[in-house]
């Protein structure tokens, strides 16, 4: 990377892609256990995996679908990838991150092979495009098994778009197995039709009798053939049912009568015979398992802290001999999981013998992770603890590091769960919430917190690291500029006089803030220290680096400095290879500056390719601020019109004026640069040379002008369109030779035209 731009020191702490051990065990897939029940009819079945590109295996809980996947993996020995999902990857970001780790981490690796090339790393949590994850699967030289267990998870249409997306460019030698408790929101339809889709469904993971008699006899329960009938009928072959069922029959005089004396649903047989089986173990191993029920994995030391013991891992050890439905994660012993059945059921007696005690055990949880620097977990037991002041701290410290790492959608749910109570009495929470408002691009909220803060501007420093609430708000208007080029200009001014401390990722983002309203507004000698400051610093975000380096691509080739112009979007698209950000819409700048710097090396076409990208990923969110597009819409119908791509040009300048119409004031740059396109397309007010007579249109919009009307308004006074008084606007200013609304009227006045 040129000139230093990237070279990031260790500074703020990144959120965590794997949490360690934490992820390494959603990679794993569970161990083979001796107790498991092999079913030939069910691996034949398995056995059609790689026909297809897509096998779901979908059943209620209980059904067996991990214990089939992972036994089918364990005796055919393709290479697999697992990843046992979890509510957080409704996160897209995270969703991707965590199917590349487990890509790098297939069948045990513990760091990037050779079909993914390093797609993601242990400290940072964005993932690469989806893209990067179908080319690395393509660049697999062998069949490869990609599980998803517990997709049932995945609520968010982005995630379902996005496993949509994997499925429609899988290459031959990829497979996708779905693990779920219900159909996923995938077009079936369509793979089903063209025979690309397995299904396993839980009639056919249901127990035969001879399975089920297998179950029995490998628990020591022997059955006349009549109850063992009768509890296929009970149970309707639930494997859960079935196997718990075994457990409580275990050492029983007359087990027969015991099979009797029940009946109900399956839920209602889970249930009972969960309790059966427990109320068979000690008094201090049902608290144990009730207490550790909160956790969806757990290791002994999370364990101790949660229940207040030294002896969680004599337990654990107790637990699995038993059988008792817990089920290792690691080949190491270490981290474990209850059985989705025996937790709910735990949880719910928890909830009955110690109401209320959930909640502290939450909280010890959260402190644990906390500890460790798990924030994704902290927060979660914070909101489940009830303990919403924790977990807005947690989230006012590490937002940055979140929205820096491209997941805006966990901050924002995170915000969510927590409420806006928090607001009313921490502006630290207030600040927090009106950065994601700006962010997200709602305004309405954004008002509304900036109001909340006008009585605090002093109160800081911030927990983000920010000086004070008058430096994030300056922040805010000056980085997003909703209040326009005066406004944008005016806070960032203001925040760089406030974030001088050149450790705090701050000073970045207060000096990019500056170098591109300097740049909105045509100042570009003064946008350039500013902008070198940002993308310089080794402490700045790494989307702001970017944005900072394409900025000031942007300002170099405008002054004619064509080669640094190439190098600094050199380096901005590099940033963004490096950090797995290309999918993400901060990231249009990036693109906006290297296609630029393409077509002004002579490689037009791959420039406008490289343009319609950054164009594609700006609209898929209207959030971020209006001048990022307004920036791309200028240069791409530019380089469209140097090109010769007439219509094209003309389409981009039409979108620019809808995204510049609410803004009066402060447009003399950007109407000079819709000029130069307009003179390249040989537009009628492109021509228009200074001294030339002023139409009687003209001449009526440069008297209204004397007024304080905005120009949307003289439109509605002249029942004309806003495009077209801004049009007469731009040749009013040509010729009088002028760039200002003030400067037309003084020199209309000299002239004799008012």
């Amino acid at each position: 990377m040129r000139d230093g731009a990237g070279a990031r020191s260790v500074g703020r702490a990144q959120p965590q892609a794997s949490g360690g051990s934490f992820l390494e065990v959603k990679l794993r897939r569970p161990p083979s256990r001796g107790d498991w029940v092999r079913r030939e009819r069910l691996m034949s079945r398995m056995g059609a995996v790689r026909d297809h590109p897509v096998t779901l295996i979908a059943a209620p809980v209980g059904y067996g679908k991990t214990i089939l996947a992972a036994q089918w993996l364990e005796e055919a020995g393709p290479r697999s990838a697992w990843l046992s999902l979890d509510p957080d990857e409704n996160d897209p970001c995270r969703l991707r991150a965590h199917v590349a780790a487990a890509l790098e981490r297939a069948d045990g690796g513990s760091g990037p092979g050779p079909a993914t090339g390093g797609l993601i790393d242990d400290s940072a949590a964005p993932g690469p495009t989806l893209s990067a994850i179908v080319d690395s699967l393509a660049a697999t030289a062998e069949d490869i098994v990609v599980v998803l267990d517990d997709f049932h998870v995945i609520t968010g249409a982005e995630g379902h778009a996005q496993i949509e997306h994997l499925v429609e460019h899988l290459p031959p030698q990829a497979h996708l197995v779905i693990l779920t408790r219900a159909d996923p929101g995938l077009r079936l339809g369509r793979l089903r039709a063209s025979g690309d889709l397995l299904e396993i469904r839980a009639d056919d993971l249901a127990f035969t009798v001879d399975e089920a008699e297998a179950v029995l006899a490998r628990e020591g329960a022997t059955l006349d053939v009549d109850s063992t009938h009768r509890l296929m009928d009970r149970t309707e072959g639930w494997p859960a049912g079935l196997y718990l069922a075994g457990l409580s029959l275990a050492g029983r005089a007359d087990p027969d009568s015991f099979v009797r004396d029940f009946s109900g649903g399956n839920r209602f047989i889970g249930d009972y015979l969960v309790e059966e089986v427990l109320a068979r173990h000690s008094d201090d191993l049902r608290t144990f398992i009730e207490s550790v029920s909160v956790l969806d994995r757990f290791s002994p030391d999370l364990c101790d802290r949660v229940t207040g013991t030294t002896r969680s891992g004599m337990a654990l050890r107790e637990l699995e001999r038993t059988n008792l439905f817990l089920v290792p994660l690691d080949d190491d012993r270490h981290w474990y999981r209850f059985h989705h059945l025996l937790a709910a059921v735990a949880r719910s007696e928890l909830d009955l013998h110690r109401p209320g005690e959930a909640r502290v055990l939450h909280a010890r949880a959260a402190e644990w992770f906390s500890r460790r620097g798990n924030v994704d977990e902290a927060v979660r037991h914070s909101i489940a603890a009830g303990d919403l002041q924790t977990a807005s701290m947690l989230v006012e410290v590490h937002w940055l590091d979140y929205v820096d790492a491209g997941r805006i959608a966990t901050v924002l749910a995170w915000l969510k769960a927590i409420g806006p109570l928090n607001e009313a009495s921490d502006p630290a929470a207030s600040a927090t919430a009106a950065w994601m408002a700006a962010l997200v691009g709602d305004e309405a909220a954004l008002r509304t917190r900036l109001a909340s803060l006008t009585s605090v501007r002093e109160h800081g420093p911030l927990p983000d690291g920010s000086r004070s609430v008058e430096s994030a708000t300056a922040m805010i208007a000056g980085l997003f500029g909703y209040g326009g080029p005066g406004e944008m200009m005016r806070g960032a001014e203001r925040a760089v006089a406030l974030e001088t401390d050149r450790y705090s990722p701050f000073y970045a983002v207060a000096n990019a803030a500056l170098g591109h309203a300097a740049y909105v507004r045509g100042d570009l000698d003064r946008a350039l220290a500013p902008l070198v400051n940002a993308w310089r610093n080794d402490r700045a975000p790494v989307i702001i680096q970017v944005v900072a380096l394409a900025i000031e691509s942007l300002v170099q080739d405008e002054l004619g400095e064509t080669e640094r112009a190439r190098e600094r979007a050199d380096s901005a698209m590099e940033l963004l290879d490096s950090h797995g950000l290309r999918g993400v819409p901060q990231a249009s700048l990036a693109f906006t500056a290297h296609g630029r710097a393409l077509a002004a090396d002579g490689a037009v076409e791959p420039g406008l390719a490289t343009l319609a990208r950054g164009l594609s990923l700006r609209r898929e969110s209207p959030a971020h601020g209006p001048w990022g597009m307004v920036d791309h819409l200028i240069v791409h119908s530019r380089v469209a019109a140097e090109a010769g791509h007439a219509v094209l040009a003309r389409r981009l300048l039409d979108e620019l004026d809808s995204h510049l119409a609410r803004f009066t004031e402060g447009l003399e740059a950007i109407d000079a640069r819709v000029a130069h396109v307009r003179r390249l397309l040989h537009d009628e007010d492109g021509d228009v040379a200074p001294g030339q007579a002023l139409t009687d249109r003209e001449l009526d919009i440069l008297r209204i002008l004397q007024g304080t009307m905005s120009l949307h308004e003289i439109s509605e006074e002249l029942y004309l369109s806003s495009n077209t008084v801004k049009t007469h606007a731009r040749a009013i200013y040509r010729k009088l030779g002028v760039h200002a609304r003030a400067d037309a009227l003084v020199t209309g006045r000299r002239q004799g035209f008012i």
